[in-house]
């Protein structure tokens, strides 16, 4: 019988209201939503951000911590039949504040971006890396990585870089890096092993100034992306062409109601395995924001569903798409939603796992 377990990484470090234990990894019940801690993993810190490769069994965890020049991802084996976690190796992710990890689409190569909170021209100081992974899952020493700033940036500019996510392109052609500090999204060509990182045809899409591109996701056609703009609190609906990597923003919508006048900075973005939903998450407004995806790809507002604590900086829909998990960071811990499946609705089931810092869930179903 297969199990599915939900792996949570908490700042263990640190942090604020709370700090949380690593890793924490839990059995997830599928009919009930409920999550029960299975295990945990101490021996890191501050694993921010988590990635999993579930047809091989493992996991990779960023390591963010802010006050050295240099981060770190670390790899791990799960056993598939208690969830635990096992230790591989770990590599420099050539940057400070490491905050997203992504696989390119054949698993081979893992792609480490990193927010940059360090003095301008430190060292290393590049906003992304990509790391080879070898046969037994451990990481090998970074291959290649670019700077978005200053002299020796790949397409020079004095703004400040912020990289805070890079995804691969469904055929496998283009990494695509959210750059929050320079409103833009950076194009470059996959690389093999060895290559550097070399730009697209088309090398950049340029956002709004101020809107601050966080994370990116491709709708299951592989044709349609969005990104979620942190700074200005929209979600931008963007047409793919692999001939030339260039995005096209087709529409842009408010990730807020009308009227809303706090403070909000805007963090997750996911569209739903059957592509009919689109969800992203606000932190200030504590909301997790509904659209419905039409055929072409643009969106409609649904609504807002309160997240039921505060800074839910990640949500995760689980493998069956009946429930959303969501991840509170500043407080609340995960709250647990049933999902209508036919209408998208969230509904809160009342159900609340106590974590003093939950920043990135992953699910991972093995038999």
């Amino acid at each position: 019988m297969s199990k599915t377990f939900a792996f949570v990484g908490n700042l263990n470090r640190n942090a604020l209201p709370g700090e949380g234990k690593g890793i924490s990894v839990f059995q997830f019940d599928g009919e009930t939503g409920d999550l029960t801690l299975a295990s945990e993993y101490l021996a890191i810190d501050n694993p921010g951000y988590l990635a999993i490769d579930e047809k091989r069994k493992r996991l990779y965890a960023a390591v963010e911590v802010p006050a050295w020049n240099e981060n770190l991802t670390a790899a791990f084996d799960i056993n598939p039949a208690t969830g635990a976690l096992s230790y591989i190796n770990m590599q420099s992710t050539l940057g400070n504040t490491t905050c997203h990890l992504g696989f390119d689409q054949s698993g081979e190569l893992l792609l480490a971006s990193n927010y940059t909170v360090a003095e301008l021209g430190a060292r290393p100081g590049n906003a992304i890396a990509a790391l080879a992974i070898r046969a037994d899952g451990g990481l090998e020493p970074a291959f290649a990585a670019a700077i978005h700033e200053g002299p020796n940036a790949i397409l020079p500019t004095e703004k400040r870089q912020h990289g805070h996510c890079a995804v691969v392109s469904p055929d496998n052609r283009t990494v695509f890096v959210c750059d929050l500090g320079l409103d833009r999204i950076m194009a470059y060509r996959l690389p093999k092993k060895g290559e550097n990182l070399a730009l697209a045809a088309t090398p950049f899409t340029q956002l709004p100034d101020g809107a601050g591109p966080r994370h990116m996701t491709f709708h299951p056609n592989g044709k349609i992306a969005y990104v979620i703009n942190e700074l200005n609190s929209t979600v931008s609906v963007l047409h793919y062409n692999p001939e030339t990597a260039e995005l096209t923003i087709a529409q842009t919508l408010p990730t807020l109601p009308e009227g809303f006048t706090g403070t909000n900075t805007c963090a997750e973005i996911a569209v739903s395995a059957d592509g009919r939903f689109l969800y992203g998450s606000n932190r200030g407004h504590n909301s997790i924001v509904s659209y419905a995806i039409a055929t072409s790809g643009e969106i409609a507002l649904i609504g807002w569903t309160p997240s039921q604590g505060i800074g839910p900086r990640n949500f995760a829909i689980d493998p069956s798409g009946k429930f959303m998990l969501v991840a509170n960071q500043k407080g609340g811990g995960i709250a647990i939603f049933k999902r209508d499946i036919g209408t998208g609705a969230l509904e809160d089931t009342g159900k609340r796992v106590a974590l003093g810092t939950p920043m990135r869930m992953v699910f991972g179903t093995f038999n």
